[in-house]
């Protein structure tokens, strides 16, 4: 069958679609670990925080055991967004060189690094922006007076550490996260996951240094204490994640570092619409179109989905 200029496109779509989620996906690891992904048909995702209902009661014989009702916490509103990229190839291309669309392979695999650079900037930045933008409960993300919830407003938690990373910081940062890590209720947040210690990549060789296999010995310091972080049984562990879109470089901070739970599935990368190529012929200017687009929107519903310090 002869190939026309109508049938070009439908012809390379399916390859071009596999150059662009070839680069899409070859990128694992970063923040994108600490979210939970979803996909829904709807515009909007609307998350509504719920309590379970506090300990068991206890009664005597015969009586009758007491009602109680879960307690309403803060609403989140996801609002999907639209991301798209495209480039066209001239019918005179076409007609000049009988290989001009499968030349722009590299146009097609540069989509596809961009898209994911757009959503691990986006995933970054629900991170970065938590140190002064307002959060499901009208507190910052990171900050020291999240009410308990929304009925009982005298009691805060705290999820914002102090100082840089170091091997004490993070022994305080964890007698911080046992003070302060309680449900809705006041019962404590069981953690049955090792949490990921998330980290620009200025912060890599202090991270290697306090978790470091070798480190049996608490390093820089005269009296040798042992190094709980390596030696520890029982207790979590940390999983350490560099991203580079948390740097400086990126409008992050090379001195920020997070502790977060993905366990509880509060921060969320939420999928419309996952990348995709598409195409189309416009005769208009005699180019063949091809776009790759996705939708999502990404964010986080609670507080508790981690604790976070500046590093300063």
């Amino acid at each position: 069958m002869s190939t026309i200029r109508a049938g070009l496109s439908a012809l390379y779509t399916s390859i071009y679609d596999e150059f662009m989620l070839s680069t899409f996906n070859e990128y694992k690891g970063g923040t994108i670990e600490a979210f939970k992904e979803i996909s829904t048909t709807q515009q909007n995702y609307i998350v509504d925080d719920l309590s379970g209902l506090g300990m068991w009661d206890s009664v005597d014989e015969l009586e009758a055991a007491n009602a109680d009702d879960p307690i309403l916490g803060y609403s989140k509103t996801y609002t999907i967004g639209k991301l798209t990229k495209t480039f066209q190839v001239s019918f005179e291309a076409i007609d000049d060189d009988e290989y001009a669309l499968l030349k722009r392979e590299g146009e097609a695999k540069n989509m596809g690094i961009g898209g994911r650079a757009k959503l691990s900037y986006d995933l970054a930045q629900v991170l970065i922006n938590g140190f002064d933008t307002a959060g499901a409960d009208a507190q910052y993300l990171w900050d020291t007076d999240h009410d308990k919830n929304r009925e009982e407003t005298g009691t805060d938690y705290s999820n914002l550490l102090s100082g840089a990373l170091s091997h004490d910081n993070l022994e305080a940062a964890e007698t911080q996260i046992t003070a302060n890590m309680f449900d809705m209720r006041g019962i404590p947040i069981p953690i049955t996951q090792d949490p990921i210690l998330l980290f620009p990549p200025a912060l890599r060789g202090t991270v290697t240094r306090i978790l470091s296999e070798r480190a049996f010995e608490r390093p820089g310091t005269a009296n040798r204490d042992v190094n709980q972080f390596v030696v520890r049984k029982g207790m979590f562990q940390y999983r350490p994640v560099e991203d580079p879109y948390l740097g400086a470089a990126m409008g992050g901070s090379n001195t920020a570092w997070y502790i977060l739970f993905p366990q509880l599935g509060y921060l969320k990368l939420v999928w419309r619409k996952k990348p995709e190529y598409v195409s189309w012929i416009d005769n208009d200017i005699d180019a063949i179109n091809f776009k790759g687009r996705m939708r999502y929107a990404v964010g986080a519903d609670n507080w508790r989905a981690g604790f976070a310090s500046t590093g300063l």
